[in-house]
């Protein structure tokens, strides 16, 4: 399996949703899983406010994987990873989730950004074609 789009950092602030994206080519097709902090847990697991989607594409031999937390908490922060593999081996990328309280982003001087999960310009325009 070969990772072609990795899932990037966010920072966000507590009580909002953030989106990891992770995408793969591989042939055979690869299953994608989700890991938070090296854990072996596979997320979601039976966390209500955490969930996984998977779909095939954009290309032939593509897996697509997404993990959003909603309502985001401190405890929620940490390196989350994808892990690709399948009958020939296994690669994974990982990202770092920072959760803000309000008070911390108050601090900042940031509180007046409407947007605060921060994408690279190139990964946000092509989100769009997922939803």
């Amino acid at each position: 399996p070969q990772i072609v789009s990795q899932p990037h950092n966010i920072w966000n602030v507590t009580g909002q949703d953030v989106i990891f994206g992770c995408e793969v080519f591989a042939y055979p097709m690869a299953s994608i899983e989700w890991r938070k902090d090296g854990l072996d847990i596979q997320l979601p697991g039976d966390d209500p406010h955490i969930s996984v989607q998977f779909r095939g594409g954009p290309q032939k031999f593509e897996v697509t994987g997404w993990l959003q937390i909603q309502a985001l908490r401190p405890s929620d922060e940490g390196t989350y990873r994808c892990l690709a593999r399948n009958a020939l081996g296994q690669v994974e990328a990982s990202a770092t989730l920072t959760v803000l309280t309000l008070d911390q982003l108050n601090a900042t001087g940031f509180s007046q950004l409407q947007s605060l999960t921060v994408v690279p310009e190139q990964e946000a325009e092509s989100e769009e074609d997922y939803y």
